[in-house]
């Protein structure tokens, strides 16, 4: 999330920016999200969501629908939407009922009626059930959906307070670790192999390593699976997941290494590795990204510029005086010459902006192990 926010060039949560969602399991429910929600809040929205089973999913959709009906569709906040994935205890769904009169028909013919109590069943096939339901449903405040009649009969949960899922704080990680260990155990009678687990926080010392393996009863980090649950930049999961998988988990300590380095890191440094890495090939070692954090003084990240024309504007504007840029943009290929001073310049367009050589060394040349990257070229 972070990482998506300085893509953005969101750097500081104070500054106010707005969303749009393009695509939705729940089809109908991004027309209720305001454009100002919260990322974090919005990602919390989405993490209960997808927890839910199909019937709780179902109670959702019909508390936003009776929330839409009483506020004529205006926008529901992410705080009370968060609040109704809570509220499942007090939820009926008569999922034979999609109108008035499948709603009467299901309420008489369960007996839900009392006035009806006292008639023969004779008399049901002459009953008005479209009045005997909408009646119901009016009174009830339900509300029809694609699944059926729904009703929340208790209060909305106030489970969940606004701010609450807005990170204050970076991760006490760089890396973070998932550590296994596969266990044969009793249940029900019959030998099972179940995987016990934990989180590891990295960098970490040899004792931390050493008193997580033992506390999933391992004997050494060689009888243990790790994989990586999470990174501060997101571009490395992957690689580290791969390097740990090909060496079988022994390359955990060049992975503490790594985290070690990203540690030490400024957040102007950490951008500019950010982009690094992005230009590079996806299929780099390790052991490369590791090297190549050890050169990010040799780059620099123009972050305003968002496109070659954005360069060419700036250059222009370096040259000249605000006046002269002004005419000259109307005859300029803006694109095309911005390409040209990158070019020129050994500047590479990423997403977190413009990387800018400051030295004579290409990405490629940077890397210890240039034989291995040989004919390597910036994406």
């Amino acid at each position: 999330m972070r990482d998506l926010l300085e893509k953005a060039r969101i750097t500081d949560e104070r500054v106010i920016y707005s969303i749009e969602i393009l695509d939705s399991r729940l089809d109908y429910l991004p027309q209720f999200i305001s454009s100002g929600t919260n990322l974090y809040e919005l990602n919390h929205l989405a993490k209960r969501l997808a927890s839910l089973s199909q019937w709780d999913l179902d109670c959702f959709e019909g508390m936003v629908m009776m929330d839409a009906t009483q506020t004529e569709y205006a926008p529901i906040t992410v705080e009370r939407l968060i609040n109704m994935t809570h509220s499942m205890e007090h939820c009926q769904i008569a999922y034979e009922a999609h109108d008035d009169a499948s709603l009467g028909k299901f309420y008489a013919d369960n007996g839900f009626v009392p006035e009806l109590e006292t008639l023969s069943e004779r008399i049901f096939p002459w009953l008005d059930y479209s009045k005997i339901g909408k009646e119901m449903r009016e009174g009830e405040g339900g509300v029809f959906t694609p699944h059926g009649y729904v009703l929340q009969n208790g209060e909305i949960a106030k489970t969940y307070q606004s701010g609450d899922a807005v990170p204050t704080e970076k991760p006490d990680y760089t890396v973070l670790l998932l550590v296994e260990k596969a266990q044969e155990q009793v249940v029900a009678g019959e030998m099972v192999q179940v995987n016990k687990s934990l989180l590891l926080s990295l960098p970490a010392t040899d004792v931390a390593i050493r008193q997580a393996t033992e506390a999933i009863g391992a004997d050494s980090p060689g009888d243990c699976i790790f994989s990586a649950e999470d990174c501060i930049i997101p571009s490395l999961t992957k690689r580290i997941n791969d390097s740990l998988y090909a060496t079988e988990g022994d390359s955990y300590g060049l992975v503490n290494e790594l985290a070690e380095q990203l540690h030490e890191m400024s957040d102007s440094d950490m951008r500019i590795y950010k982009a690094m890495l992005e230009v590079m090939p996806d299929d780099i070692l390790l052991d490369d990204a590791l090297d190549l954090a050890g050169h990010t003084e040799k780059f620099s990240l123009i972050t305003e510029p968002a496109s070659p024309a954005d360069y060419a504007q700036m250059e222009l504007r370096r040259m000249m005086s605000h006046e002269g840029d002004a005419g000259l943009e109307r005859f300029c290929n803006l694109d095309g010459y911005g390409r040209f001073l990158m070019e020129k310049d050994g500047v590479v367009q990423t997403s977190y902006g413009l990387l800018e050589q400051q030295s004579d060394q290409t990405l490629a040349e940077c890397l210890c192990h240039s034989d291995q990257l040989h004919g390597m070229e910036m994406k």
